[in-house]
């Protein structure tokens, strides 16, 4: 895949978060997310899809997602969660090391708001 973008492309701060697990009171497990230790706020180029809002037993519920691309990074995880406008987007595809330069690293994210 041949990515024809340039750094002035990248003008979306991005900030690259990762799960934690503990405990609730209660015993259950509950995850939050915490900035990743490393570098977590980077420029990016993001491109959104069309969203699509979804009516189940009276219940709405919005998906949208997009794809987002770095400068390559090795560490980026399908387990991390991205902040776009401070809101949490899920990353939902491994990352693509594009061009065998280490040149841009691509990946896909989805936001899902709403009631479930």
């Amino acid at each position: 895949m041949d990515l024809n973008i340039t750094m002035g492309d990248l003008r979306d701060r991005i900030t690259f978060q990762s799960p934690t697990i503990s405990k609730s009171p209660g015993g259950g497990q509950v995850t939050a997310y915490a900035n990743v230790a490393s570098n977590p706020n980077v420029w990016a180029l993001v491109v959104y899809d069309h969203g699509q809002t979804i009516v189940i037993n009276e219940a709405e519920k919005a998906e949208q997602r997009a794809t987002v691309t770095i400068r390559y990074r090795i560490d980026v995880s399908d387990k991390w969660q991205v902040l776009i406008d401070g809101n949490p987007w899920k990353i939902i595809s491994p990352p693509d090391h594009v061009r065998g330069k280490n040149r841009w690293t691509v990946f896909r994210v989805e936001r899902v708001t709403g009631t479930v």
